[in-house]
């Protein structure tokens, strides 16, 4: 019965997608440093998918498919907001307590482990229905609610387009195992193209050449692109993220606000820009 009533309140919210956990099944994996935010006995992790991808409108586009929708932080992050408020109501005497992104619990494993997708050999969640373009939001609670996992969660065929098609090489044998850890999974990021486009301070040569040839000044969806499991996944963005701009430039970078890549601010994306504009190679 409280399963029903948890997915009622996430459909409540516009997310239809949502499953339950154990916290025991994540709660080897925590990111040390954040694990004071958590509820003093945590028992249960309910993960919620927030798809992202709007259908192609032909306009050009140099950033990430997430970063072209309104900062998931506060967008999808109210949404979680609203349904931990609204779960304290439905179960008073508990908590819950939101999180998105800075999660002190691997959300890749978690979603998995509450059946919502399969991990790739990308190291990202496969939704049978949206495929991987998905945000993952997370609510650990000290409630224990029944588990929703199974078998049911789709499959990914190890078909090797991810790593072939990854700009700096870093999808390999290991890369859906650092899904499951959070410190493993930032390591892996050190190499990833994506981090390299968020990274302060002057860049190799190698890696303005990355940038320059994956033609995004912010992010990477290679290995998204490339992957079978999203030729065919329902492109239907969350009610949230309201618009969807594809380009920055040089006067994006005067309204940062409420765009997903804004936390870095102005000398990043400019560099990022002049690597773009430049032909010679130098920066």
């Amino acid at each position: 019965m409280q399963d029903f009533s948890i997915r009622d309140i996430f459909r409540g919210c516009g997310t239809a997608v949502s499953g339950v956990c154990a916290f025991s099944a994540v709660g080897n994996h925590l990111l040390p440093y954040a694990a004071g935010r958590l509820p003093e006995n945590p028992q249960s992790v309910i993960s919620a998918l927030f798809p992202y991808r709007f259908p192609e409108d032909g306009r050009p586009r140099n950033l990430a498919r997430y970063a072209c929708v309104p900062d998931y932080h506060t967008s999808a992050g109210g949404v979680l907001e609203d349904a931990a408020a609204a779960l304290s109501e439905r179960f008073p005497g508990y908590s819950f307590v939101p999180f998105i992104d800075n999660s002190p619990v691997p959300e890749v494993a978690a979603a998995a482990a509450a059946g919502l997708g399969v991990i790739g050999d990308h190291g990202l969640l496969i939704s049978p229905e949206y495929g991987s373009f998905v945000v993952i939001g997370t609510v650990v609670t000290d409630l224990v609610l029944p588990e929703t996992g199974g078998n049911n969660n789709g499959h990914c065929g190890h078909c090797g387009a991810c790593a072939a098609a990854c700009p700096a090489g870093c999808i390999g044998s290991r890369s859906r195992e650092t899904a499951i850890s959070c410190t493993a999974a930032a390591d892996k990021k050190i190499r990833c193209l994506s981090a390299i486009t968020q990274r302060k301070g002057a860049l190799t040569a190698e890696e303005i050449a990355l940038i320059r040839k994956n033609g995004l000044v912010w992010g990477c969806d290679r290995c998204q692109e490339v992957c079978p499991h999203n030729a065919a996944a329902v492109i239907r963005p969350h009610r949230c993220f309201t618009r969807y701009q594809p380009w920055l430039d040089r006067e994006g970078l005067d309204h940062l606000e409420g765009r997903a890549y804004g936390w870095r601010g102005r000398a990043v994306l400019e560099r990022n820009l002049e690597i773009m504009e430049k032909t010679d190679g130098a920066v």
